[in-house]
């Protein structure tokens, strides 16, 4: 029985702003502690069993019909509605896909952002039928990594997927008595679950992939933006204090070397997201780390361009034998280094070894080609 659920839910914190905004009107949220608890959804599905049991009785009305509606309220407005369900006839077990909204944030404005979940309470229904059990599994696991790693569209289709198999699966045991399938059906079964199995794992991995590009470029954008105000402060700082003239051609050598950086490694990751397998992420190691990953990109890029500015600057590295190198061409040099990082090392080992540095045989032979 299993309950998959996201991150994407406010938390609630007793330092918070609804503390604050009760603290200020004079209340506590004792309230929200005294009230009803949700019930689970295997509670839900035994209450809809045992209402069924009733309505097969001609009973309507009954006290398991207002048990239910009861729960189904609680259960509703915790998780949200429910989009599908199926609830098993002869045995309390059922599967169902919710759907909660949540309130407008300044990041999801334009359009609300929902939680959806997979529900499943299957264990009386599969008591004795082992294989199926395992297939319902499979099923629940593969419901708890699209729900954690995928997100809008391919997110709905991943769970209404999922919620289609699992209906099929508690379908086919689903029998008066208790009696067991044919070997034949178990065994055509057993197929089609492999088959079936196989065709959601490959677009659950392309939704994946595409779903931490996504991720990572919006990670680019916030990790240029905080690089863009760091470094914009710094200089406004700078120049108030009167460390630094706008008008000395080093200065805004330097920061245009800093700026070009960070736009060749936005410009590198955009160029192999476009080429095929060109990039490739561990989209599973979660949302927040992808996102980390991409707002590191703009600074990496940012640093090799300014240790590589300083490097020629101060006459550790001679790309070009010339004596007055232009903001076009520390620019260039600057944009390059973000674009490949590799080509920074190289250039950068060159240094290091015409200072007399110790160096690999393998960095030397980088840096004389």
């Amino acid at each position: 029985m299993t309950d998959v659920a996201h991150d994407r839910l406010p938390q609630k914190s007793p330092f918070g702003w609804s503390a604050l905004w009760a603290a200020l009107r004079g209340r506590t949220l004792a309230a929200d502690a005294a009230r009803t608890p949700c019930p689970s959804f295997a509670e839900l599905t035994w209450a809809h069993h045992e209402r069924q049991k009733e309505l097969y009785k001609g009973v309507l009305g009954g006290p398991w019909s207002n048990e239910y509606d009861r729960r189904l309220e609680l259960f509703t407005k915790e998780h949200g509605a429910i989009l599908d369900s199926y609830w098993c006839r002869y045995e309390a077990s059922g599967v169902a896909v919710t759907e909660q909204r949540l309130p407008r944030r300044l990041s999801n404005f334009l359009r609300r952002d929902s939680i959806l979940r997979l529900h499943t309470a299957t264990d009386w229904r599969t008591a004795e039928a082992p294989v199926v059990a395992s297939w319902l599994h499979q099923w629940e696991t593969a419901g708890i990594r699209a729900g954690e790693v995928l997100r809008d569209s391919s997110e709905r289709i991943a769970l209404q997927w999922i919620f289609a198999a699992t209906s099929r699966v508690l379908a086919l045991v689903d029998r008066r008595g208790n009696k067991p399938v044919a070997a034949g059906d178990m065994k055509t079964a057993a197929k089609e679950q492999a088959q079936e199995l196989a065709r959601f794992d490959e677009y659950y991995q392309r939704a994946g992939e595409n779903a931490a590009r996504i991720v990572y470029f919006r990670g680019m954008l916030w990790g240029t933006a905080a690089l863009a105000a760091l470094v914009g402060g710094a200089f406004i700082l700078a120049r108030s204090v009167g460390w630094i003239d706008p008008r000395d051609e080093p200065t805004y050598t330097l920061f245009i070397s800093i700026a070009m950086g960070a736009a060749g490694a936005i410009l590198s990751v955009m160029t192999r997201m476009a080429a095929k397998d060109g990039f490739s992420l561990e989209f599973e190691v979660g949302r927040k780390s992808v996102r980390y990953l991409g707002a590191l990109r703009p600074w990496i890029g940012a640093l090799f361009a300014f240790v590589l500015y300083l490097a020629l600057k101060s006459n550790l590295v001679e790309i070009v034998q010339a004596s007055d190198h232009g903001v076009y061409f520390y620019g260039t040099v600057a944009f390059l280094a973000g674009f490949s990082e590799r080509r920074a090392k190289v250039m950068l080992g060159s240094a290091f070894a015409a200072s007399g540095a110790d160096a690999s045989d393998d960095d030397r032979k980088k840096a004389a080609a």
